[in-house]
């Protein structure tokens, strides 16, 4: 057998090469590297929903017709969402993308926006914008001119139905009031004393003008007048603003990216630096979503600068504040009550040192468990397909 391996080498090494071969082989290869390299750069950027689509509707995604998402999506909500983007809007010819690469705003045809600015100077920069989708009923955050906000010469305006965040808005506003008026002190019985008991063991029938004023000897507070802040203005912090209306508060918030004074006047808000809005407002509303710029963000330096009586809400997520500062803020009475409706760890452990704090409540994470509550986003989705429809008619 070795000597036949030694006959079938000798026989190898013997062959000449073919005229040419070495350049015909680098060319053939040259050529397929240029063939890859196309098309790495025509599916550059785009998930396994691109891959799974028919060949005839891969086609359409070069479309030079754009929808363009004017907000954040996390990558695992834009997982969920790329599928249903592409089965309803690739057939009518139209690509949607979250982000502006070179030459993109040339082909935006509709914007869909949540919370972000829009003055004409933004408009401008997209020529061919036809319309503009606004998550919620309210176009608050568009800062155009009368003939474009009403459809006149500027971009078509449209609104959803609904809004999103009422749910999570309407139990921030009842953790506020829970810590304003210490109703979770009057729990069990907290509020019975021996220098009362006999008032209570013989009560009188109530009337008009008789009756036991304050029988517990509780001291509450209200908002009425006070100043309140929001970290994180976005569409569940601009419906706890609209809530807030009704209470005669002045509002105050901070963002990354401040609004301009026009449409803060608008609104009747004022911007604040995080540490200078613990140090001004009676109660805080934290709604900012869990990213690495926001974990920890608010830290014991800033929650050093609060107000003793502050009234700090949390419907956003728990690992925005530093977990052992606010614990041990809220053991020295340097805050007076914390409500969350997040925790660092879900459920809560039996075990953790907050269930332990007279001036701590934590709901179980259920603020929009709402029986029966609408989809947003398949309304979204739906209200931009027709949309599409109106302005390609």
């Amino acid at each position: 057998m070795k000597g036949a391996s030694n006959g079938v080498i000798d026989i190898v090494r013997s062959l000449k090469p073919y005229p040419g071969g070495n350049t015909v082989l680098r060319a053939q290869r040259s050529s397929r590297r240029r063939v890859g390299a196309r098309q790495r750069d025509r599916t550059k950027g785009k998930g396994l929903s691109y891959f799974l689509l028919p060949p005839s509707l891969r086609d359409c995604m070069s479309s030079n017709r754009l929808v363009l998402l004017n907000y954040s999506i996390a990558p695992q909500r834009w997982a969920k969402l790329e599928p249903h983007l592409l089965e309803t809007f690739v057939p009518a010819g139209y690509r949607v993308i979250r982000e502006l690469t070179d030459g993109d705003a040339a082909l935006v045809r509709v914007l869909v926006n949540k919370t972000r600015e829009l003055t004409d100077a933004h408009v401008q920069k997209f020529p061919e914008l036809r319309a503009i989708l606004v998550w919620g009923t309210q176009p608050w955050m568009l800062s155009l001119d009368g003939a474009a906000r009403t459809g006149g010469a500027g971009p078509l305006v449209r609104t959803l139905a609904v809004d999103r965040g009422t749910a999570v808005a309407e139990l921030a506003i009842s953790l506020m009031l829970l810590g304003l008026k210490r109703l979770s002190t009057l729990r069990g019985l907290q509020w019975l004393s021996a220098r009362r008991l006999y008032r209570q063991l013989f009560p009188v029938v109530a009337s008009e003008t008789r009756g036991a004023h304050n029988w517990a000897n509780r001291q509450t507070g209200t908002v009425y007048q006070k100043r309140v802040g929001i970290v994180g203005y976005g569409l569940i912090g601009r419906q706890i603003h609209r809530r807030l209306v009704g209470f005669d508060c002045d509002v105050a918030y901070y963002h990354h990216k401040p609004f301009s004074s026009a449409l803060e006047h608008r609104l009747g808000l004022v911007h604040l630096g995080l540490a200078q809005l613990f140090a001004a407002c009676d109660v805080v509303f934290l709604q900012l979503p869990l990213t690495d710029q926001t974990r920890g963000f608010v830290t014991a330096d800033v929650l050093a600068r609060a107000k003793p009586d502050l009234v700090l809400v949390n419907c956003g997520r728990a690992a925005v504040v530093e977990k052992d500062a606010l614990y041990a803020a809220l053991r020295e009475g340097r805050i007076r009550f914390y409500a969350a409706d997040v925790f660092w760890q879900e459920p809560m452990p039996l075990w953790d040192q907050y269930r332990w704090l007279p001036n701590a409540f934590i709901t179980p994470h259920m603020a929009e468990s709402v029986s029966g509550s609408p989809d947003v986003q398949k309304i979204m989705i739906r209200e931009l397909k027709q949309l599409i429809e109106d302005i390609d008619d």
